[in-house]
C-alpha cells in the first residue's frame, strides 16, 4: 500500500486556491496571502521515498491515487526521483528544472508548477546528503516491521457493506 501523507495542501483562505504549504508563513503563489499553515514537505516526502522505494523498488509506488494537491505533488516527485536513478544525470538540478518544465499541468493546478520545482529541489538536497540513498542501500535494508505487518481489519470491511 503506497504511503500518502496526512497532509491533504492547503486552501488559500483569500482566493481559494489549493497549494503545498511547504515551508512556515508560506504565500498562496495565487494569491500570495501568508498562510499560517505548515507541512515540512520535503522531509515527508524522503521519508515516504524511502518507504516506497523498500516495498516497492522504486519511489513511485504501483499504485498512486492523487486524490489531493499533495498526492499530485508528491507524485511527480517519486517519478522524478526515479528517473534521476534511471538516468543519472551529470547535473542534477538542470535534469530536475527540465523534468519539472515538461509536466503539463491542469489548468488548475498551474500555480503549482513554481511551488512543485522548489519543493524537488529541497528534497534532492536532502537526498544527496542523506547516506540510505547511496546506491541499492534502501533496497539491502529490511523492511519496517510496522510496514510489513499491516493487515486489513475485516470488521471495517464487513461495517461498510
Amino acid at each position: 500500500m503506497p504511503i500518502h501523507l496526512n497532509y491533504q495542501g492547503t486552501t488559500c483562505k483569500g482566493c481559494g486556491a489549493e497549494f503545498i504549504a511547504y515551508q512556515e508563513d508560506c504565500q498562496c503563489p495565487q494569491c500570495e496571502q501568508v498562510s499560517d499553515e505548515f507541512c515540512n514537505f520535503a522531509a515527508e516526502t524522503i521519508a515516504s521515498m524511502k518507504d516506497h522505494k523498500q516495498i516497492y523498488g522504486n519511489y513511485f509506488p504501483d499504485s498512486w491515487f492523487a486524490g489531493s494537491v499533495a498526492d499530485l505533488v508528491q507524485g511527480i516527485i517519486f517519478e522524478l526521483f526515479d528517473n534521476i536513478e534511471a538516468e543519472k544525470p551529470n547535473d542534477a538540478t538542470a535534469f530536475i528544472s527540465d523534468q519539472l518544465t515538461a509536466v503539463e499541468w491542469e489548468e488548475e493546478n498551474r500555480h503549482l508548477a513554481a511551488q512543485a520545482k522548489q519543493i524537488a529541489y529541497e528534497v534532492f538536497d536532502i537526498y544527496s546528503q542523506d547516506q540510505d540513498f547511496r546506491g541499492d542501500s534502501l533496497k539491502e535494508k529490511p523492511i519496517d516491521p510496522k510496514l510489513k505487518n499491516i493487515k486489513p481489519d475485516p470488521d471495517v470491511f464487513d461495517n461498510l457493506l
